[in-house]
């Protein structure tokens, strides 16, 4: 009998191996009309244990989408090679979504009702993602939301089997703050154009830091009328040791740009956006050098996912980007979750999903879910500029593992 095996988040197994490679099955199904019985349902082959991926396979995302499948498919792939799960061949359920509320609930709609599903992942737009969680977790579907983030998306209540992997808004201005403290930093500006994202992710910064660093000076910039040098001029007036930019990345570039123009000699620090080529050409090169961007861990970010980018890159033809990763990560979790509970049993296995062995690791450490089913450990991380490009700062994790 196969012994289960445990892959850390390098792809090494941490049991016995399993020599013989298995072929990979996968079958899509559209998502167009939900199935009113079970003899509509398509199946996955006898003798496996499939796991459905929910992405947008058309339309505008569909990009993003067949990385989030090829995630998954690499996943899969590894724990073949290493005898399946509980003795299983592992084989993926893929079903387009298009990144709408209404193919996101068919999509979960035919997913549940396919045959040998142990359980879901995927959600690249939020309103699929939350429809797909309401309808898998009314149905006691484990269900790993890899790419939306948005906390309203699931909780304990009405979508119980559902677990948001990714970091919300909140734990980004989170660690914006935790890297604020972790540069002594005393005295805050804040700056951020006027959508509704940068006003929140400001609005927490300012909640959070309170009361160290003091919010200094904060600045809100109308659309079209963004006057960096003068934004820059008023920040420096109040004289923080930091700035905090919410916003897009050339707006973002520009200001650092004006503030170091303006002889600023403190830290600067932007929000997600600003990971881009935009903000380094925007700020030049003495602009950029030196800032950091609070962003969600990719595999081109984490020095200990080079290896793991090589193979990927090599089997599907393309570099992987944040949806790959995470969904490599989430189909590897719901394989623990299966392995640990020893039988695909939705309810037992969704249980497991929240008591993950210590052995099971993704590339930034362990994986942990809060009561309110969103991460517990997020994967934002800390960018610096060196040199002309982004290279990791912290990983914002106790062992900073890199």
């Amino acid at each position: 009998m196969q012994l289960p095996t445990t892959l850390d988040g390098r792809g090494r197994t941490r049991r016995n191996r399993w020599l013989a490679p298995l072929a990979l099955t996968v079958l899509t199904l559209p998502a167009v009309a939900a199935c009113t019985s079970t003899d509509d349902a398509p199946a996955a082959p006898r003798g496996e244990i499939a796991f459905g991926v929910l992405a947008p396979l058309s339309g505008p995302d569909k990009a993003r989408g067949q990385d989030l499948v090829d995630g998954a498919r690499m996943a899969v792939d590894d724990l073949n090679v290493r005898g399946g799960i509980i003795g299983l061949h592992v084989s993926l359920v893929t079903v387009d979504d298009e990144c709408l509320d209404d193919g996101g609930k068919e999509a979960a709609k035919r997913l549940h009702l396919t045959e040998n599903v142990a359980g879901a992942l995927g959600g690249v737009c939020d309103g699929a993602a939350g429809a797909a969680a309401r309808v898998l977790g009314g149905n006691g579907l484990p269900f790993l939301i890899t790419s939306a983030n948005s906390p309203t998306l699931v909780s304990a209540e009405d979508t119980p089997t559902a677990y948001l992997t990714n970091g919300t808004p909140y734990q980004e201005a989170l660690a914006a703050v935790h890297w604020m403290a972790y540069q002594a930093a005393q005295r805050l500006a804040v700056i951020a154009d006027d959508n509704p994202q940068s006003a929140y992710l400001v609005n927490q910064v300012i909640s959070v830091a309170s009361p160290v660093p003091k919010v200094v000076s904060k600045q809100t910039l109308p659309a079209g009328q963004r006057d960096m040098a003068a934004a820059a001029a008023t920040a420096l007036a109040a004289d923080p040791d930091v700035v905090y930019w919410a916003g897009p990345a050339q707006e973002s570039g520009q200001l650092a740009a004006a503030l170091r123009k303006a002889g600023y000699k403190g830290k600067y620090i932007a929000s997600a956006a600003s990971e881009s080529p935009d903000f380094l050409s925007a700020a030049g090169r003495d602009g950029a050098e030196g800032a950091y961007v609070i962003t969600t861990a990719s595999p081109q970010n984490l020095p200990a996912a080079t290896a793991w980018t090589t193979r990927f890159t090599k089997a599907f033809g393309h570099p992987p980007g944040r949806d790959a990763l995470q969904a490599y990560d989430g189909l590897r979790a719901l394989g623990q979750a299966v392995t640990q509970t020893g039988k695909v049993d939705p309810a037992l296995n969704s249980e497991q999903l929240t008591k993950l062995e210590d052995s099971f690791t993704t590339f930034l450490g362990e994986l942990r879910f809060a009561p309110d089913h969103t991460v517990k450990y997020d994967n934002h991380l800390v960018l610096t500029v060196k040199g002309g490009a982004f290279t990791l700062a912290n990983t914002l994790r106790s062992d900073n593992g890199s």
